[in-house]
C-alpha cells in the first residue's frame, strides 16, 4: 500500500492507547517534536529548550506570537475537505490522509498547544486496512488512537491581548520600552505609531492566517479496539508522522525566514526615521544656532542703544552747564552793560547839565552847534548804513523766496516721481496678486489629491467589508460541513457495510470537490493578491499623509515664531528709529542753542564797541569842556548873537533828538526782522538738510530704476537702429522707384515731343511699347487693374489720335493715381485705429480669460483630447501613468521621486509664467514703438508730399 505524506502541526509528547501494534508512540511522537520544534538548533549544534512539553529552539518565542490557531476537524471517518465557499463531506478509509499542499499560500504558524494538519490532493488507495487514525487537536497537541463514536471538537486559540508584539532578529532598542528602559533615542511619536501600524498589520495577517487554516482543516478519525475493519498500523503512522514534522519544519523556516525579511524591513524603515529624525534634530541646531546669533544682535544692539543713551545723557548734560554758563555769562555782561549805561547816562546827564549852564553863559552855545552837527553827521551816516543794511535785508529775503520757489519745483518734481513709484506699487500688487493665485491653484491641487487619498481609504473599507462577509461565509460553510459530519457519523455504524459498494462513488465526488477546492483557493489567492496591494498603496498613503501632516505641523510651528520674531526686529527697529528721531531733534535744539550764543556773543560785541565809543565821546567831551573853558572869556562878546543863534540850534536839536528816536525805533524793528528771519532761514536749512537726506535717498533708488531704464533703452535703441535701417531700405526702394518713374516720364515726353514734330508714322509701329511703359508706370504707382487706361490694354491704335490721347492719359492717370493714394492713406490711417481698438479689447478679453482661467481648477479646461492621452498613459503604465491615477501604477515611483517630479514641474510651470510675462511686456513694448514708428513713416510722407 502506498504510503500519504502528511505534514502536521507540533505535537507534544503523550503515550499511545493500548489498542497500538507497537510500543513505539512516545518515541516518534518524541522525534517528531524534536524535528518539528529544535531541529534548526540540534543540526546547528546548539541545545534545544524545552517549552510545555516539547523541544522548542530559543528563536521560537517571537514565532509563537503570530501562530494562528487550525479548527479541528472530525473525529470519524474519513478527513472532510474544507472549502471557502461551497464544501460537502468527504468519505476516506481510517487510515487515509488527506493532505492539502499549500506552499503558494502564506504558512500558517501554530501556537505550541494546536496543531494544524494540511491534506494532499492525492485520492486515498483503494485498499483501506480497517483501522482509523485520527489527530485530535482539540485540548493537547498529541498523537492519540481515538474511537470512531468521539467528536472532539475544539476553538481556535489566539494570543491575548496584552502580549506585545516583538519580530525576531529585532534589538532591544526598538522594542517598546518597558518601565525600567532608559528613553532611546528612537523611542519618538513617530516610531511608536510606526510599531503600532506594524502590529495592527501583523494582526490583520494573523486573522487571514486563521481564515485559511479554518477553510483548510481537516481531521483524521480515530477507531475504538473492537472496529470490524481491524487493527492499527502504528509503524506506516509513524512514518507518516516523521514525513509530517519534516515538511512542518520546513514550513516554520519558511515563516521564519519570512519574518526575518520583515523584521529587516521594519529596521530599515526604522533607521531611515532615525536619519529623517537627526536631519530634523540638525536643522533644529541650526535654527537655535541662528537664533541665538539673532539674541546676540539684539544685545549688541541694546548695548550700543545704553551707549547712545548714555552719550545722550551725557551731551544733555554738557549742553545745560554750557547753557547754564551762557546764561550767568549773559547775565554778568548784561549787568556790566547796564552799569556802565547808567554810568555814560549819568555822565550824559552832567555833561548836558554843564552844556545848559554855559548856554545860559552864552559860551557853550557854538561848542554845542558843532556837537551837534558831528552828532547829526554820524546819525546821518548810521541812517545810510542802516539803510543799507535793510537793503541788504531785502536782498537776502529775495535770494530765500527764490529758494523757496526752487525747493517748491523740487518737491513738485519728487511728487510726481512719488506718484510713478505709486503707478509701479500697483504694478507690483498685481504681481503678487498673480503669484497669490498660483497659490491658490496650489491648494486646489492638494484638495484633489487629498480626495484622491480619500477615496483609496473608501476602496480599503470596501475591502475589508468583504472579506468580513467572507469570514462569515466560511464560518456557516464550517458549520455545514461539521453537521454533515455529524450525520455521517450517526449513519456509519449502521452503514458500515455499504461503504464499500458507495467508496468509489464517494471517490469521485471527492474529486470533484478536490477540483472545486482548488479552484477556490486560486480565487483565493488572486484576492490576497488584491488585498496585499491594497494594504501596501494604503500604508504608503498612510506614511505620505504623515510625512505631509508633520511637514504642515512643522511649519505651522515655525510660523508664529518667525512672525514673533519679525514683530520683535520690527518694534526694535521703531525704537531705534524713534530715538534716532529724538536724538536728531536734541542735536538741532544743541544747534539752535549754539547758534542763539554766537548771536548773543555779537551782541555783546557790539555793546562792548558802542560803549567804547561813549567813553570815547564822554573823554571828547572833557576836552571841549576843558577848550570851551578856556575860550570862555573869548566867546562873551558873541552872546547877543548866540542868544538868538542858540534858540534855533535847540529847536533844531530837538528836532533831531526825535528823528534819532524814530531811528532807533525803527533800527530795532529792523533787528527785530532780522532775527525772525534768521530763525526762518535756520528753521529752512534744518528742513533743507532733512529733504536733502531724503532726495538722496530717492537719487539712489532713481539712479538703481535709471540703471534698468538704460539698459531696456539701449535695447530699444538698438530695435530702433534696426527699424531706421529697415526704413532706410524702404526709403532706397521708394528712391528708385521714384526715379524709374522720372526716368519714364521722361522717356514719354521725348516721345510726345517726336510725335508732335511729325515722327508719328515712324512711331505707329512702337506704340506698344509706350503703352506697356505707361501700364509699367501704373502697376508701379497703384497696381490695380481698374485704374489702368484702355490705351494700355490695347497692343495698336490710330496713329492720328495718340499724341491728344496720350497726354490727357497721363494727366488722367495722374490725378486717378494721386486720388487712389489718398483713399488708401485714409484707408490704412482706418485700418490702424481699427486694429488699435481691437488690440485694446484683446488685451481686456486676455486678462478676463486669465483671470477666469486662473479660478477654474486644474484639469477643468483641459480638452478631450488631453483627457483620452491621459487614459492611454494610464493603461500603457509607468510613472506618468501615476501621475493621472489615484494609486502607483510603477513600483519605482517612490514619495521621493515624485517629490521631485512635483518640484521639477513646479519650477517649469514657474519659468513658463515668467517668460510669457517677458514676452508680453516685449510684445507691448514692440507695439508701442512700432505705433510710433508708423506715424513718424506718416509724418515723413507728409513732409515729402507738402513738398
Amino acid at each position: 500500500m502506498e504510503q500519504q505524506d502528511v505534514p502536521c502541526g507540533r505535537l507534544e509528547e503523550r503515550a499511545l492507547p493500548e489498542g497500538s501494534a507497537d510500543g513505539q508512540g512516545q518515541d516518534w511522537s518524541s522525534l517528531g517534536c524534536a524535528q518539528t520544534e529544535g531541529g534548526g538548533d540540534i543540526a546547528r549544534g546548539e541545545p534545544p529548550q524545552e517549552k510545555g512539553g516539547c523541544l522548542t529552539p530559543p528563536e521560537d518565542e517571537s514565532v509563537q506570537e503570530n501562530q494562528t490557531d487550525l479548527p479541528p476537524p472530525g473525529t470519524n471517518g474519513a478527513a472532510p475537505v474544507d472549502d471557502s465557499n461551497d464544501l460537502s463531506p468527504a468519505v476516506a478509509l481510517p487510515t487515509e490522509a488527506s493532505v492539502d499542499d499549500r506552499d503558494d499560500l502564506l504558512p500558517a504558524v501554530a501556537l505550541p498547544t494546536e496543531a494544524s494538519v494540511d491534506y494532499s490532493n492525492d485520492p486515498p488507495p483503494a485498499e483501506a486496512p480497517p483501522t482509523e487514525m485520527s489527530v485530535d487537536d482539540s485540548h493537547d497537541p498529541l498523537l492519540a488512537v481515538a474511537p470512531p463514536t468521539e467528536a472532539s471538537d475544539s476553538l481556535p486559540m489566539t494570543p491575548p491581548a496584552e502580549e506585545v508584539l516583538e519580530l525576531p532578529g529585532t534589538p532591544a532598542s526598538h522594542r517598546s520600552p518597558g518601565p525600567s528602559e532608559a528613553a532611546s533615542p528612537y523611542d519618538t511619536e513617530c516610531s511608536r505609531k510606526l510599531m503600532s501600524e506594524i502590529q495592527r498589520t501583523l494582526s490583520h495577517e494573523s486573522l487571514l492566517d486563521e481564515l485559511e487554516s479554518e477553510l483548510l482543516d481537516c481531521r483524521f478519525p480515530s477507531d475504538t479496539p473492537g472496529a470490524p475493519n481491524g487493527p492499527q498500523n502504528s509503524q506506516k503512522s509513524a512514518t507518516a508522522f516523521e514525513k509530517c514534522f519534516q515538511y512542518k519544519y520546513s514550513q516554520q523556516e519558511k515563516a521564519i525566514q519570512r519574518l526575518l525579511e520583515e523584521n529587516r524591513r521594519h529596521q530599515d524603515l526604522i533607521l531611515g526615521i532615525c536619519s529623517e529624525k537627526d536631519g530634523m534634530k540638525e536643522d533644529l541646531k541650526r535654527r537655535m544656532e541662528a537664533e541665538r546669533q539673532h539674541l546676540d544682535t539684539m544685545q549688541k544692539m541694546e548695548a550700543r542703544t545704553e551707549e547712545l543713551g548714555r552719550q545722550l545723557r551725557a551731551s544733555k548734560d554738557k549742553l545745560m552747564q554750557q547753557e547754564a554758563s551762557a546764561k550767568a555769562a549773559m547775565q554778568q555782561m548784561q549787568r556790566d552793560t547796564s552799569h556802565r549805561l547808567e554810568q555814560a547816562s549819568r555822565k550824559c546827564e552832567e555833561a548836558r547839565q554843564e552844556k545848559e549852564a554855559m548856554v545860559m553863559k552864552y559860551v557853550r552855545g557854538e561848542k554845542e552847534a558843532l556837537d551837534l552837527r558831528r552828532d547829526k553827521e554820524q546819525l546821518e551816516r548810521r541812517l545810510r548804513e542802516a539803510s543799507r543794511e535793510v537793503e541788504k535785508q531785502a536782498l537776502r529775503g529775495n535770494q530765500l523766496a527764490q529758494d523757496k520757489g526752487r525747493l517748491q519745483q523740487l518737491l513738485e518734481a519728487k511728487e510726481g516721481e512719488a506718484t510713478r513709484l505709486t503707478r509701479e506699487l500697483e504694478k507690483m500688487k498685481e504681481e503678487i496678486n498673480s503669484h497669490i493665485i498660483k497659490v491658490k491653484w496650489a491648494q486646489n491641487k492638494l484638495k484633489s489629491e487629498s480626495d484622491a487619498n480619500r477615496e483609496t481609504k473608501d476602496k480599503l473599507r470596501e475591502t475589508t467589508s468583504r472579506l468580513t462577509q467572507a469570514k462569515e461565509e466560511t464560518d456557516q460553510i464550517r458549520k455545514n460541513c461539521q453537521d454533515m459530519i455529524k450525520t455521517y457519523q450517526e449513519s456509519e455504524e449502521i452503514k458500515s457495510n455499504e461503504l464499500d459498494a458507495k467508496l468509489r462513488e464517494t471517490r469521485g465526488e471527492l474529486e470533484k470537490q478536490r477540483q472545486e477546492q482548488t479552484d477556490q483557493l486560486e480565487m483565493h489567492r488572486a484576492k490576497m493578491k488584491e488585498l496585499e496591494d491594497l494594504k501596501r498603496t494604503f500604508q504608503e498613503g498612510m506614511d505620505e499623509l504623515e510625512t505631509l501632516r508633520t511637514k504642515v505641523r512643522c511649519l505651522e510651528e515655525e510660523r508664529p515664531r518667525t512672525e514673533e520674531e519679525l514683530s520683535n526686529y520690527r518694534e526694535i527697529i521703531n525704537r531705534q528709529k524713534a530715538q534716532i528721531q529724538s536724538q536728531k531733534e536734541q542735536l538741532g535744539i544743541v544747534q539752535q542753542l549754539e547758534d542763539q550764543r554766537h548771536r548773543d556773543q555779537q551782541e555783546i560785541r557790539s555793546l562792548k564797541e558802542e560803549v567804547d565809543n561813549l567813553n570815547g565821546l564822554i573823554v571828547d567831551l572833557h576836552s571841549d569842556i576843558q577848550g570851551s573853558r578856556v575860550r570862555e572869556g573869548e566867546l562873551l562878546g558873541f552872546t547877543e548873537k548866540l542868544t538868538s543863534k542858540n534858540a534855533q540850534l535847540q529847536s533844531e536839536g530837538n528836532a533831531l533828538q526825535a528823528q534819532l528816536d524814530r531811528m532807533g525805533v525803527a533800527s530795532r524793528e529792523l533787528q527785530g526782522r532780522l532775527e525772525e528771519r534768521e530763525g526762518a532761514a535756520a528753521e529752512l536749512t534744518q528742513w533743507l538738510q532733512q529733504e536733502r537726506q531724503q532726495r538722496l535717498d530717492e537719487v539712489q533708488t532713481l539712479q538703481a530704476q535709471r540703471a534698468a531704464l538704460q539698459t531696456e533703452t539701449a535695447q530699444l535703441q538698438t530695435r530702433v537702429d534696426e527699424l531706421g535701417d529697415e526704413l532706410a531700405t524702404q526709403k532706397r526702394k521708394h528712391a528708385a522707384n521714384v526715379k524709374d518713374l522720372t526716368k519714364q516720364l521722361g522717356q514719354a515726353r521725348k516721345k510726345l515731343e517726336q510725335v508732335e514734330n511729325g515722327a508719328c508714322d515712324r512711331e505707329a509701329n512702337s506704340m506698344g511699347s509706350r503703352s506697356s511703359s505707361s501700364g509699367s508706370l501704373n502697376a508701379r504707382s497703384s497696381g490695380g487693374p481698374d485704374e489702368r487706361s484702355p490705351e494700355s490694354s490695347t497692343g495698336t491704335m490710330r496713329t492720328d489720335s495718340f499724341p491728344e490721347v496720350d497726354k490727357t492719359v497721363l494727366v488722367e492717370r495722374i490725378v486717378r493715381l494721386q486720388k487712389a493714394l489718398a483713399r488708401k492713406n485714409e484707408k490704412i490711417e482706418f485700418m490702424e485705429d481699427h486694429i488699435k481698438q481691437l488690440v485694446e479689447e484683446i488685451r481686456k478679453k486676455t486678462k478676463i480669460i486669465q483671470s477666469y482661467v486662473l479660478r477654474e481648477e486644474s484639469g477643468a479646461l483641459s480638452s478631450e483630447a488631453s483627457d483620452f492621452n491621459k487614459a492611454h498613459l494610464s493603461r500603457r503604465g509607468g510613472i506618468m501613468a501615476s501621475l493621472y491615477t489615484s494609486h502607483p501604477a510603477d513600483s519605482g515611483l517612490t514619495l521621493e521621486l515624485s517629490l521631485e517630479i512635483n518640484r521639477k514641474l513646479q519650477a517649469l510651470l514657474e519659468d513658463t509664467l515668467l517668460k510669457n510675462i517677458t514676452l508680453k511686456e516685449n510684445l507691448q513694448t514692440l507695439g508701442a514703438e512700432i505705433e510710433r514708428l508708423i506715424k513718424r513713416q506718416h509724418e515723413l510722407e507728409d513732409r515729402l508730399k507738402r513738398k
